[in-house]
């Protein structure tokens, strides 16, 4: 009788194997979906924060006799990168100080991106690279 009474409590090994080899299957086809997932969100970092970094150019050239002389995303933001550090900003001026290139590049884990691995947004409002401003932007 006490055999009985144990013998149908619990799992067996081949019911937990079997669980587990499905869950195994499950995740390698999760993961694929799931990185792509993230490195299209991380874009989003990008695009919003050059587009900040624009503002704030603006701004500072209302404010500094109408020039970008000097500005730096350390300057206008206060760093040199993204909010978590995925992409590098830069300034590039031209035209004597009256127009700029903003640049994020992709850094970390965001190289990894081949499809969108650097964003530009010039003081005249263009986006880029025009490749892939459908897809990127």
């Amino acid at each position: 009788m006490y055999k009985e009474r144990y013998a149908d409590a619990g799992f067996t090994l081949i019911e937990l194997l079997v669980t587990v080899a499905i869950v195994a299957i499950l995740s390698t086809l999760a993961y694929p979906s799931y990185h792509s997932f993230m490195t299209k969100t991380r874009r989003g970092e990008a695009t919003r924060e050059l587009q900040d970094l624009a503002a704030g150019m603006e701004r500072y050239y209302a404010n500094n006799d109408s020039s970008y002389k000097d500005a730096t995303p350390i300057r206008i933001t206060g760093s040199s990168h993204t909010e978590h550090g995925y992409y590098n900003l830069a300034v590039t001026l031209s035209n004597s100080n009256q127009s700029y290139t903003l640049s994020a590049t992709a850094t970390g884990l965001q190289v990894n991106d081949n499809k969108c691995p650097s964003f530009t947004l010039t003081s005249t409002g263009k986006k880029g690279p025009a490749a892939t401003v459908d897809q990127c932007w």
